[in-house]
């Protein structure tokens, strides 16, 4: 009889710590900026749209090695790119096009130690705007350093209206990831970039484009591995558009 009592206990313990892990909220470490190498900035934006959309966020420290950036994401259930200045161009075999390419090299270091990182352990990644370029740097793929002067378009792709405000459309790949969360081959989107994506790595899957031609998404064509790259801002955009809040939604769901 004590047998079975013990044997019940352990049973209903082992069923509890499932049950609390199944419960627990994912936790998504988020890559900010910096203001020199002493401080850390990011928009609160990033970290609201994860709030709700069920997650915590992490806000990742700065790291100088691949075993620190490996062991920080360990910590953490799906990893974010955020928004920021320009990529190096010696990141992808380029000189420095003209004035309007701001780079912070050092933000480019430990982004990259990340992105890596987060790559390697095959956990679900969400790119955003200078996010999305920076993967696909690190994936093998080129950036336009000033669409206004290598790519010009009828579009202004650097807009004067608040972030949560539309100002124009992309057209998305039927049965896409994007297109399965959104439920629409036709989005509309802010913008707020003068680099984009040129050369896509062959590693990804191009599944949104504005009018004139720009790559506003893309997607993995890895196996076993949930990401998702994009040139707006739909953190900016679900504070008035409560739809883009199913993007971030998908991410934590796949982050659990």
């Amino acid at each position: 009889m004590r047998r079975l009592i013990i044997m019940a206990m352990l049973l209903l313990v082992a069923f509890g710590v499932q049950d609390a892990a199944a419960r627990r909220k994912p936790v998504i470490g988020i890559a900010p900026g910096y203001n020199g190498a002493e401080y850390t900035s990011l928009r609160r934006t990033y970290t609201d749209a994860i709030l709700r959309a069920g997650g915590i966020p992490f806000i990742l420290p700065q790291v100088n090695d691949p075993a620190a950036a490996a062991e920080m994401l360990s910590h953490v259930d799906g990893f974010m790119l955020t928004g920021g200045v320009d990529i190096d161009p010696a990141r992808y075999g380029e000189s420095v096009l003209n004035e309007t390419v701001e780079i912070d090299s050092h933000r480019d270091t430990v982004d990259i130690l990340y992105a890596k990182a987060a790559l390697e352990s095959h956990m679900p990644i969400l790119a955003i705007c200078r996010g999305e370029q920076l993967l696909n740097v690190v994936l093998g793929g080129t950036l336009y350093q000033d669409l206004p002067s290598q790519k010009p378009g009828e579009i202004a792709h650097r807009q004067s209206e608040d972030g949560k405000i539309h100002t124009h459309e992309i057209t998305v790949a039927g049965g896409s990831m994007l297109q399965r969360i959104m439920g629409s081959d036709k989005l509309m989107v802010n913008t707020f970039h003068h680099q984009a994506v040129k050369d896509p790595s062959p590693r990804v899957k191009v599944t949104a484009l504005s009018p004139d031609g720009v790559v506003e998404a893309y997607e993995f064509e890895g196996k076993g591995q949930w990401l998702l790259a994009v040139q707006f801002h739909p953190e900016m955009l679900v504070r008035g558009d409560d739809a883009w809040l199913s993007l971030f939604k998908a991410f934590v769901r796949a982050s659990r």
